[in-house]
């Protein structure tokens, strides 16, 4: 295993190796308002504030964070709430459990003095039923507990049941049962049964989850006593009901959270004109906007990820966490089918070197076999690697592109701990795809599954035969009718294989216990056994999908989630011969359900989207269609936020919530069926989808829909685009200009650049191909060419940071240009325009010839041998003096070069430097070099060797700093002292000694050559030892009690005023953490402890702050006046052990030292944000940031210059400053020594 990988947290480690998760909710970016009322019509104006200004202001924020917040509210005083049953309640706890799922769920508590409609218990048990009837002594009380409550013997225990009766006479008499069973059973079982809606919610909610209980926030408005009820004895249940529950609120809930006000001079009043009701609600929106900003701030520090860990991206363990997820929910809806899952587990034990494929019928269960196969085997191959994928779960997982990279990129970081670096493009990936499983399989076996392969058309790479140690398991739907599967099994097809397994048919008996164990599982309330009916009809079709659909039929007789109709109608039990009839079946019911014509509005967008909608995106649709409009609700739009709650409810076994929230067909014949039932509506929902999207309702500005509209910008924030817009507009046009290509090609999706950008920062290569691929024409327009060759070539550049386009599109257009090729359409041209004055900052090399190395690299990733880099640089120094020159050091070559990096050009070289490893310089000119063990000072501008320094360094620790142009500080050879050396004659002229035994292990001089600080790894507690080099005296020695310093992580101000260094305690494996120490004072200034390791230190005395690169990725900024963590910079994959410092402030530069992230990233400190990103085609050995950040100046492998990265696009003030600061016009040195090289062999011994 790689050693980033191995060093992976145990989660991400097993991720990877396809271990399944442990039960765990998913962190998903959404928070879910869920409001609980007591009386919705007691809380207009509460509810207005909310709907209509904290959550619209608060969607639009998140947004800016990469959230989505969600509104859920059922409380609209619908005649479902009114009807005082247990259909609401429980529709209400679904949606609270679905949402659940979705989010991090807040609720928000409207309740003043009125506890709410109080409810009859649905079910009474047995024993309470006939001590409430025993308690009772008028014989007209029995009567009507006999008249609404039956005996349910199907039940064990049997229970009581509540009938079903008309609604006329259930209002009527429901306040007497009401009052009596008040009145006959004990106060327990009265706590347990006679519940409200609210009390239900308050259950799930603020008693149930600790952590949802400090999410919660209450709105309560002192008001004037209810007058009391014709029904004295009810009124006090209630007003005991509502004590204790405000006694429990107060108990779980923080103060903070309980929002306290009163309408001035009318108490009571929970609506109405005048002033005062007007300063109520912004008084209420006030105090709601600020505890729900600062509770959804808490959710969004509390999950903060880093973009990678280990230089691995965060996007692959999402995908790879998801699949897993979803085999762990499938495989506990399994039956017995231990036959074939001894096949499957013979398969992958045994030595067959062809594929396996699993056929079976539509829904037949063979993604649950497949699952079950998957789940079982670490337990028969130990040291397996599980690479597992559901066709069609994830946008990765969509199309046969995207999920072949998606395999590629986990398999490229099991092998070698990156992601695949090549170009994205099926038949180098297909190639990638054989070399690795492969390699893969001489370390450890390695087990391919694929569920609903027959979905990939034209998934030609596919193996037909598998390298030793390498099993591979795809599940094909067998239609007679459906090429798709024949032409996998077509792929898959070699002289032996692939073996095939045949998905066993259910049995009679199996089919009847899914029909009964769904039933249950479906049924809210306690549905009786299946009828006959559907017993019978379970022995003729077995499929398991088609034994689900029926429980799922049966359950709606017992829940429906709607309201009562006049007469109570019971659902009738269609049953169908075939699946496909009782597919639509589903479909057919629903409308039943909920109306025909609201159904098909809402399920008709969710067929036609790309990838599903979130349940804000369907509030936001349906409140523009009149059919969920009413001039009833205080909001015109409240039946829409009623409906979809209902339809999702009745639909839960056949709707499944995606990542990000969405919401889509769990079937793929489910969603074929709807896709056909609902053709006519497909055009009209698509324009629809496309209004939505372009913003065309926030434009128009209807008031009825106060509260739904919202912006489609593209893009949110600087780090957060309209991820959906992007996704769903090329989408929906192609099947509107289906009949006109042409049309569709030349929309701005492909031809303005600033759209592609964005859309590639809100998604990645795979989806932008994907778009391409819809337009059908042969031979593509020239531009799209392009555009496919920039993101199959750049796909590892582009998805690590899109910023990086306009400078990759450049390089596309030039070679093309290089290649002799003229462009023909204006689309291209104009774009040739504008990459070279980009509208972001852009990093592009100013080497001519650099496209040599671009293309050399390309070839050999294709040719995938895998050769020894050259390492041509080891070190850059930057010039402090001469801010457009750099030295550097080639150990391997023995050479020292002088490059002036606005040409680009090399100005000196000096060869036959015996062995150097380091250099100082002294001035522009002379510097002091490290060769070997000895310190020897040359003269780079006429290539001359001065002298060498008395005395050897020490092998492991050759530490020297420069105390003024004639003197440096080193290391004594024992590590004892510290020697002061005259440069110009090499003589030793007095030493540091802080004791006899004292053993240094670091150096460090403040850039002004005045103060000297060394780390001593003998003495207990470790010491800092700072001297001062103008006095020659030792000024402090500083120690923490049980801590060591971790002194090759330290940094000085220029003038020596603070010092900044890595400590770790000695009894705790806790993170290390930073200290500061003021220098003139000697005491400690500052303690940082950012809760991981820190791996790099930086400090600015321009900018008064400290840099820090931790081990989490992120880069922390710290200010040395106020102790402050200034900035938290986000953005590498793997952690930051490379930091410089512009010499003029204000911009830094970051790099993974260890190169597992390539990329460099410069970044404006005054603003806190990323100026560009440059990712190289090879590995950086060494990098400094020049003349501002304008230049950057890097060492790659196998380049045998330096190449030095220009920044183009608009004006950054830090760097513009930085440039004036630190640029000149003069040449360097001598002109007639311009490029010259010296050979300085043998003038050592001279």
């Amino acid at each position: 295993m790689p050693a980033n990988v191995a060093a992976l947290p145990e989660e991400h480690r097993s991720y990877l190796l396809g271990r399944l998760p442990g039960q765990r909710t998913r962190r998903r970016r959404a928070m879910v308002v869920y409001v609980c009322a007591a009386d919705s019509q007691d809380c207009c104006a509460e509810k207005g504030a909310l709907h209509c200004g904290v959550a619209a202001r608060l969607r639009v924020r998140a947004r800016k964070r990469g959230w989505r917040v969600h509104v859920a509210d059922l409380h609209w005083r619908s005649p479902l709430e009114q009807q005082r049953d247990h259909r609401f309640p429980v529709l209400c706890i679904a949606e609270l459990a679905r949402q659940t799922e979705l989010g991090a769920v807040v609720p928000v508590l409207f309740l003043n003095a009125n506890l709410g409609t109080p409810l009859l218990p649905h079910t009474l048990e047995f024993a309470d039923f006939e001590a409430a009837l025993e308690a009772a002594e008028d014989e007209n009380d029995k009567t009507l507990l006999n008249k609404w409550y039956s005996l349910d013997l199907s039940t064990r225990p049997p229970c009581y049941r509540l009938v079903r009766g008309a609604p006329a006479r259930w209002r009527r008499e429901m306040a007497r049962a009401l009052s009596v069973l008040v009145r006959t059973l004990p106060q327990e079982a009265c706590d347990a049964y006679l519940t409200t809606v609210l009390e239900q919610e308050v259950q799930h909610t603020v008693l149930m989850s600790s952590e949802t209980a400090r999410r919660c926030v209450w709105v309560c408005r002192a008001v004037c006593p209810d007058p009391p009820d014709a029904d004295a004895d009810h009124h006090r249940e209630l007003q005991r009901r509502l004590a204790n529950l405000q006694k429990d609120l107060k108990l779980h809930l923080s103060e903070r959270n309980i929002i306290r006000g009163s309408v001035r001079g009318r108490a009571g009043a929970g609506g109405g004109a005048g002033a005062a009701d007007e300063e109520y609600a912004a008084g209420v929106r006030a105090a709601l906007s600020e505890r729900l900003d600062a509770l959804f701030d808490a959710l969004v520090a509390d999950s903060d990820t880093p973009a990678g860990y280990c230089g691995i991206p965060t996007s692959l363990f999402d995908e790879v966490s998801e699949h897993l997820s979803f085999c762990q929910k499938v495989t506990q809806c399994t039956s017995n089918r231990e036959i074939t899952l001894n096949e499957l587990k013979t398969y992958v034990r045994g030595e067959s070197s062809v594929p396996l494929a699993l056929l079976g019928g539509a829904g037949c269960g063979k993604a649950t076999l497949l699952a079950r196969a998957a789940t079982l085997a670490p337990s028969v191959l130990p040291d397996v690697a599980l690479i597992l994928r559901f066709v069609g779960l994830t946008p990765q997982s969509s199309s046969s592109h995207q999920l072949l990279k998606s395999i590629v990129d986990q398999l490229h970081v099991l092998h070698s701990g990156t992601v695949y670096r090549g170009r994205n493009e099926a038949t180098t990936l297909s190639s990638a795809l054989a070399r690795l499983l492969e390699a893969l399989g001489r370390t450890r076996p390695v087990l391919l599954c694929i569920a609903g392969a027959d979905a990939l058309r034209g998934a030609r790479w596919l193996p037909s035969r598998l390298p030793d140690n390498v099993k591979m398991i795809v599940t094909v739907t067998e239609e007679k009718d459906e090429p798709s599967s024949s032409a996998i099994m077509a792929v898959l097809s070699s002289e032996d294989g692939p073996k095939v397994v045949r998905a066993p048919p259910v049995g009679p008996e199996e089919a009847k216990a899914v029909l009964t164990a769904c039933a249950a599982t479906y049924s809210k309330t306690g549905a009786a056994s299946p009828p006959e009916t559907a017993m019978k009809a379970v022995q003729k079709c077995t499929l398991p999908l088609y034994a689900k659909i029926l429980a799922w039929q049966i359950s709606l007789s017992a829940e429906t989630f709607t309201e009562q109709s006049e007469p109570e109608t019971t659902p009738e039990l269609v049953i169908c011969e075939d699946l496909e009839g009782q597919l639509e079946q589903i479909l057919v019911t629903t409308e039943g359900a909920l109306g025909a014509d609201r159904v098909r509005a809402c399920l008709s967008l969710l067929t036609a989207s790309r990838r599903g909608l979130d349940d804000t995106e369907i509030l936001d649709l349906l409140a523009h269609d009149e059919l969920f409009r009413s001039e009833e609700t205080y909001l015109p739009w409240a039946p829409g936020a009623l409906l979809w709650p209902q339809l999702c409810a009745l639909l839960a076994p056949w709707l499944r919530g995606d990542a990000r929230g969405g919401a889509r067909w769990r079937d793929a014949a489910l969603a074929a069926a709807a896709a056909e039932r609902y053709a006519a509506a497909e055009r009209a929902a698509r324009g629809t989808l496309v209004d939505y999207f372009e913003g065309k309702w926030y434009i128009e500005n209807d008031p009825k829909m106060s509260g739904r509209l919202l912006s489609q910008e593209n893009k949110f924030s600087d780090e957060w685009y309209n991820t959906r817009k992007f996704d769903e507009l090329p989408f929906q046009h192609y099947h509107l200009l289906k009949e006109d290509p042409e049309a569709f090609a030349n929309k701005p999706y492909f031809t303005k650049l600033d759209w592609i950008h964005d859309k590639l920062a809100a998604t990645d290569c795979g989806h932008f191909l994907e778009d391409i691929a819809l337009v059908h024409i042969d031979p593509l327009p020239e531009h799209l060419e392009i555009l496919k060759e920039v993101f199959e070539t750049h796909s590892y550049a582009l998805d690590y940071d899109h910023r990086q386009f306009y400078g990759l599109l450049r390089t596309t257009l030039e070679r093309k240009q290089r290649d002799g090729i003229d462009f023909d359409t204006d689309i291209v041209q104009n774009w040739m325009k504008e990459v070279w004055e980009p509208p972001v900052p852009t990093f592009y090399p100013a080497n001519e010839d650099f496209w040599k190395v671009v293309e050399s690299k390309e070839k050999r990733d294709l040719s995938m041998v895998e050769g020894f880099d050259n390492k041509s640089y080891d070190l850059i120094v930057r010039f402090d003096t001469r801010g457009k020159f750099v030295a550097t050091v080639s150990t391997e070559r023995e050479e020292i070069c002088v490059w002036d990096v606005t040409r680009c050009k090399l100005v000196r070289k000096i060869v036959g430097v015996t062995h150097p490893i380091n250099l100082v310089p002294i001035d522009e000119y002379k510097c002091v070099v490290l060769c070997r063990r000895e310190l020897r000072v040359y003269d780079l501008d006429q290539g001359k060797y001065l002298v060498a320094l008395k005395g050897v360094m020490n092998q492991k620790m050759p530490y020297y700093g420069l105390h003024d142009p004639k003197h440096l500080v080193a290391l004594s050879r024992n590590r004892m002292y510290v020697n002061l050396m005259n440069i110009e004659t090499g003589d030793c002229v007095t030493t540091f000694k802080a004791g006899e035994d004292r053993f240094l292990n670091s150096l460090l001089v403040s850039g002004d050559g005045r103060i000297l600080v060394c780390g001593d790894e003998t003495q207990k507690p470790f010491p800092l030892l700072v001297w001062s080099l103008t006095s020659r005296k030792l000024l402090y020695d500083l120690r923490i009690p049980h801590h060591d310093f971790i002194t090759s992580k330290a940094a000085i101000t220029y003038e020596g005023s603070y010092v900044c260094v890595v400590s770790r305690e000695l009894d705790e494996p806790s993170p290390n953490f930073i200290v500061v120490y003021d220098l003139q004072s000697g005491t400690l200034f500052k303690k940082w402890k950012p809760g991981c390791d820190t791996v790099a230190l930086a400090i600015s005395s321009v900018d008064g702050c400290v840099v820090s690169g931790l081990a989490d990725t992120r880069i922390l900024v710290w200010d040395l006046v106020t102790g402050n963590c200034r900035l938290s910079l986000r953005g590498h994959v793997s952690a930051p052990g490379l930091l410089r410092l512009s010499r003029a402030g204000g911009v830094l530069l970051s790099a993974d030292r260890a190169g597992r992230d390539l990329s460099v990233r410069l970044w404006d400190l005054h603003a806190g944000k990323l100026i560009a990103v440059y990712t190289p085609p090879e590995r950086i050995t060494s990098c400094e940031v020049l003349l501002g950040g304008s230049v950057l100046a890097l060492a790659l492998e196998n380049y045998k210059d330096i190449l030095c990265v220009k920044l183009y696009g608009p004006t950054v003030e830090s760097v513009k400053n930085g440039k004036e600061c630190e640029f000149d016009e003069t040449g360097y040195g001598h002109p007639e020594h311009e490029g010259k090289t010296f050979d300085v062999r043998g003038m050592e011994c001279t």
